[in-house]
């Protein structure tokens, strides 16, 4: 009997393949026992996000008037189970006050040239959470950058006395690694006395409701004279009080803030799935597992494709979204216990050489890397959601809780032979407790990395992939006519577009019959669905 099902099964691969080179696809097959450990299981907050608070009207409007393009996205998320955690954070929080007679959400101090001073934020920047979605929550974010220890209390006690039930964690300060070397002479040791000191000061303050629910560390992976990446502060006794409830660390892997750096930010680079990997591992994980090491949970506080707000004609195309998945699914791999995907505007201060800058009448130049353009610009013209939405849906469908409540766990899997580890990215998700008490493999998702590029003569190429024996499958495809797409309504999820937030099209969808293989064009992802 073994021999005559395997003869079947050799008989029906023979076919399938032979069905591939009839079609003139080229056939690969994919294995889809994981070469990395399976992760912990993922709660629904995984998929978060970062917002610069100097632009944070312009994105959310105040709380009579919330901006209904962004809280339109962040439905379609919550629609899918996503709960993302929301953090106001970014260099300006650093320069943040709070003004109790102040009656708008946020009021900006800047030079003629678009720099920003100063960020004061009225009570009605904490009252505007309530109009979020059910089941949002909030870093409450202080500012360090002004060494008061003043200003940052009256943020956290504002913070705890106007929204205490939506404070998930509180964070001083953003990217210490950025502040001036005079501030702490290079010494990681002074840096946590300082830091310690104040989160105790804070804590008192809002009757220890910030003890232990602190976010540490804030760094970039940036090589600074100060030390204080999770790394770095876990052995030198950051948590010895107990403070730290996560280790957060910043993740830009490319940048436009002076010209060698923007030239290397383009669309095959940021699409190098082995530079991705190498970064992740060389960067982020050492501090990665010293934090898990301690018992402790870590996040991506921040992190987006290219630092210093992006490159147009990169950052705005479909190769973001790709990017983006892509990178969000290697830290779920790697156990982080939230991604904070940051959204923002240019800064006259972030850099001297940068590539970006506020428009020439002072109003925002926001970020290409962003999920949208929030208002009318006369830098970015119509408001409008970018290509890199889709990677969202795409990555909060894949890791959506089971029926059950059980959370989704990841594995990496080996590039198909035949194709290029940086051309090609694959992740099996699984769900509770299948036959013999072991988690079931319930989905997978596959990102084809080759760029396709508008101007290219010949047709991209198509891989048949052949996904093993199933009983049946439901493909969700993200696609765009190439990889340079910076129209989103041409960009696709499951058949749907979001430009102006709202769905557009009918859901589409693709289904499998028995051990069917699975198309994949060059520049282009999908999430694969097995029937039970």
């Amino acid at each position: 009997m073994k021999s005559t099902i395997l003869a079947a099964s050799s008989i029906l691969v023979a076919a399938v393949a032979a069905t591939a080179v009839a079609t003139g696809e080229p056939y690969y097959s994919l294995s889809t026992k994981p070469i990395s450990p399976m992760s912990w299981p993922h709660a629904p907050q995984f998929l978060s996000y970062s917002f610069e608070p100097a632009f944070w009207t312009e994105f959310f409007g105040e709380p009579g008037s919330p901006r209904d393009l962004t809280f339109t996205l962040l439905k379609h998320l919550h629609d899918r189970g996503a709960k993302p955690v929301i953090r106001a954070g970014g260099i300006t929080m650093d320069s943040m006050v709070f003004d109790a007679n102040q009656e708008l959400s946020v009021v900006r101090t800047e030079n003629g040239k678009g720099g920003i001073y100063k960020t004061t934020i009225g009570p009605a920047f904490y009252k505007h959470w309530d109009n979020f979605p059910e089941g949002t929550s909030f870093v409450s974010t202080l500012n360090f950058g002004n060494n008061s220890i003043d200003i940052a209390r009256g943020l956290a006690a504002a913070s705890y006395q106007l929204q205490r039930d939506k404070i998930a964690y509180y964070e001083l300060g953003n990217e210490p690694t950025n502040y001036p070397t005079s501030r702490w002479q290079g010494s990681t040791e002074a840096y946590i006395k300082q830091w310690q000191n104040l989160t105790d000061a804070i804590d008192k303050a809002v009757s220890d409701d910030s003890h232990g629910r602190w976010w540490a560390s804030s760094a970039t992976t940036d090589v600074t004279p100060l030390k204080v990446r999770p790394s770095d502060l876990i052995p030198k006794g950051v948590n010895s009080t107990g403070q730290v409830g996560q280790y957060s660390i910043h993740s830009y892997a490319f940048a436009t803030c002076d010209p060698a750096r923007a030239a290397r930010a383009t669309i095959a680079n940021i699409l190098n799935h082995t530079d991705l990997l190498r970064y992740a591992d060389d960067e982020i994980y050492p501090s990665a597992k010293a934090a898990m090491d301690a018992g402790a949970p870590w996040v991506i506080g921040e992190f987006n494709s290219i630092a210093c707000s992006g490159k147009p004609n990169v950052s705005d195309t479909f190769a973001q979204a790709l990017w983006t998945a892509d990178v969000e699914l290697l830290y779920a791999v790697r156990n982080a216990a939230s991604v904070h995907l940051h959204q923002g505007a240019a800064l006259a201060f972030q850099s001297d050489q940068q590539l970006n800058a506020p428009a020439d009448d002072g109003s925002p130049g926001f970020s290409s890397y962003s999920l949208l353009y929030p208002v009318d610009s006369t830098k970015r013209g119509d408001a409008r959601v970018l290509p890199v939405f889709v990677s969202q849906l795409l990555v909060a469908e894949a890791l959506a809780e089971s029926k059950g409540g059980s959370g989704a766990r990841i594995a990496a899997l080996k590039t198909p032979r035949g194709l290029l580890e940086r051309e090609f990215s694959a992740y099996a998700i699984f769900h509770g407790q299948g036959r013999r008490n072991k988690p079931e493999l319930v989905k997978l998702v596959l990102l084809n990395m080759k760029p396709y590029y508008a101007d290219q003569e010949a047709a991209p190429s198509t891989l048949s992939i052949n996904i093993g024996n199933h009983n049946g499958a439901v493909v969700k495809r993200m696609t765009a006519p190439s990889v340079d797409e910076k129209d989103s309504a041409r960009v696709t999820w499951a058949g749907q577009s979001f430009r102006n937030a709202d769905a557009v099209g009918d859901v589409s969808v693709e289904r499998l019959v028995k051990n069917e293989p699975v198309s994949l064009r060059d520049s282009e992802a999908v999430l694969i669905t097995f029937s039970a």
